[in-house]
Order: structure tokens, then C-alpha cells, then sequence
């Protein structure tokens, strides 16, 4: 076999290589998509129903895992009005979650995310001059931020969610050249960014109110609760656009 021959099977088993490679890092994007959205995939047919949203909410045992230790915060903090018990208790719970995620194998940078969250509150919680109010304030930051994002993104004309359903379809980019699109892209996610300026709206008052117990309660009611409503609202408004073979 001449030099030639061989440098032309290496270029050729490197195409093809490569080739093999992008449809599954599609599949991937289309996966991670679909799982934001909540919906799942039935042969050609993307699905929404309760199984595929409990599953975009990680499952039954995802959702009493993040359930629990705010729970527990909440019930101890109203028994005992004793910071350091409440605050304990919740990151301890919290923190056994996330070393079941490790031993899981699960994506190690959602458990990194979820450590340093843990340990935010709690020190903000427990620190000198601090409060116990102050434990909710990585979740402010949290919900600021992606606030931000989406509200940013629908300014700027590139809507995280026309993203995502670009991502779930293959479209790529190109449905930003249809405006009817873009629009209905635009409006959904600005229901994103309205769902975390109302967490803040309810809730920024009960933390400057010191009403720990009350703030407690309306983190539990505006989370996973209006997360899924707002999921099942964007399934209704892009539907057509989702299940679409184009």
C-alpha cells in the first residue's frame, strides 16, 4: 500500500467518523430540548401528558428530593423558630440528595450547582449579622437571573425558547426568518420571564417583612406548582408548531 493510499483511508475513516458523530450530537440537543420543554418522543411523535412532564421535573423521586428540604425548613423554622436546626436540617437533606446524585452518575455539574446553592444559603442563614430570611437568597439571585435572560432574549430577538424548539426540531437558526414564528417564540417567552418577575413580585415583600413562614410557603406554591402550568401553557401555545413533520 503506497503513503498515498494510506493518508486517503486515515481522511476517509475521519469523515466518516465524523459524520457518525454529528447525528448524535443532535440527537443529544433534540433530547435536551425535548426534556425542557416537557415532552417526549413516540417513534416520529413528540408527546405531552403527565409522564413526560413528571419526567422533565426529574421523576417522582427528583421532585420529593428538592421538595423536602425546603419542607423541612419551612415545618421546623414554624415549630421552633430556631435558625440553625432549620437551616441544618434542609441542607443536610439537600446535601444527601446530592451525594445520591454523584453515586448516580448523574450529570456531575447539576450536583456542583446544587452544593454550591446549598451551602450559599446556609451560610448567608447562619453568618454573623445574618438572618434566617436570608436563606432564601440565592433563590432570588436564581430567579433574577434567569429572568434576565429571558426577558434579554426576547428584546434582543433570539427567544431562548424559539431556541430550544429550534434545537428539538433541527431547525437550527432559520426560524428566525419567519416572523409569524418569531412572534409566537417572543410571547412565550416572555410567559418565562413573567413567571420568575412573579416569584419575585410575591415573594421580595415577605422577605423584607421578615415573614420567614409565609415567604416559606410561597417558594413551595411558585415552584414546581406554577413551573408545570407554565410547561403545559407553552406545550398549548406551540403545539402546532412542535408537531408539525415540516
Amino acid at each position: 500500500m503506497s503513503e498515498n493510499q494510506g493518508q486517503n483511508e486515515n481522511q476517509a475513516q475521519g469523515e466518516n467518523q465524523a459524520q457518525s458523530a454529528e447525528p448524535q450530537k443532535s440527537s443529544q440537543f433534540a433530547s435536551a430540548a425535548a426534556s425542557r420543554l416537557g415532552i417526549r418522543v413516540e417513534g416520529d411523535t413528540a408527546v405531552f401528558d403527565g409522564k413526560s412532564l413528571l419526567a422533565s421535573l426529574g421523576g417522582w423521586s427528583g421532585l420529593i428530593e428538592s421538595t423536602i428540604p425546603p419542607t423541612a425548613f419551612l415545618v421546623i423554622y414554624t415549630l421552633t423558630q430556631h435558625p440553625v436546626w432549620s437551616v441544618g436540617v434542609s441542607a443536610a437533606l439537600s446535601l444527601i440528595s446530592i451525594v445520591k446524585q454523584v453515586i448516580q452518575r448523574k450529570p456531575i455539574s447539576q450536583a456542583i450547582v446544587g452544593a454550591v446553592l446549598v451551602a450559599a444559603s446556609a451560610w448567608l442563614a447562619l453568618r454573623n449579622h445574618g438572618s434566617t430570611k436570608d436563606y432564601f437568597i440565592p433563590g432570588f439571585i436564581t430567579n433574577i437571573s434567569y429572568g434576565a435572560v429571558m426577558l434579554l432574549s426576547v428584546i434582543i430577538r433570539w427567544p431562548v425558547i424559539g431556541l430550544i424548539v429550534g434545537f428539538f426540531k433541527g431547525w437550527g437558526f432559520s426560524w428566525r426568518k419567519k416572523r409569524s414564528l418569531l412572534t409566537r417564540f417572543d410571547l412565550v417567552t416572555s410567559l418565562w420571564a413573567i413567571l420568575f418577575g412573579l416569584r419575585l413580585l410575591v415573594e421580595l415583600p415577605l422577605y423584607f417583612a421578615n415573614n420567614v413562614e409565609a415567604l416559606g410557603i410561597a417558594k413551595l406554591i411558585m415552584g414546581y406548582p406554577l413551573y408545570a402550568i407554565c410547561l403545559w401553557f407553552t406545550w398549548l401555545s406551540l403545539r402546532s408548531v412542535i408537531l408539525n413533520k415540516s
